[in-house]
């Protein structure tokens, strides 16, 4: 009789393996070293390919963007490493960031 319990075990093992490296090079790897002082990494999550931004310390005053990581927070938390994971529309972040911009 096979131990199937075992087999199963090792398969979710083997997922939570591959979706951690996934995680790390998408959000983590080789972008960290893109973001350059005086600004932070955002991913914008709702969408069929997740999109990275390069923002400016000071969207952490704007109202807009305030929103989007109250949102975050609540349904992802508030300990992470690595990008600011938003669960928005890439097009939702980029009117925010525009709109500060034009400010």
């Amino acid at each position: 009789m096979k131990n199937y319990g075992m087999a199963r075990y090792k398969h979710i093992v083997g997922i939570k393996i591959l979706m951690k490296t996934m995680h790390h090079r998408l959000f983590e790897g080789k972008w960290e070293k893109e973001v350059v002082a005086g600004h932070f990494a955002v991913v914008a999550v709702k969408c069929e390919k997740p999109k990275r931004f390069v923002v400016e310390l000071r969207c952490l005053t704007n109202p807009g963007f305030l929103r989007l990581l109250k949102k975050a927070g609540e349904e992802y938390g508030f300990k992470h490493e690595g990008a600011i994971v938003i669960p928005c529309e890439p097009r939702e972040l980029q009117m925010v960031i525009q709109e500060m911009r034009d400010s």
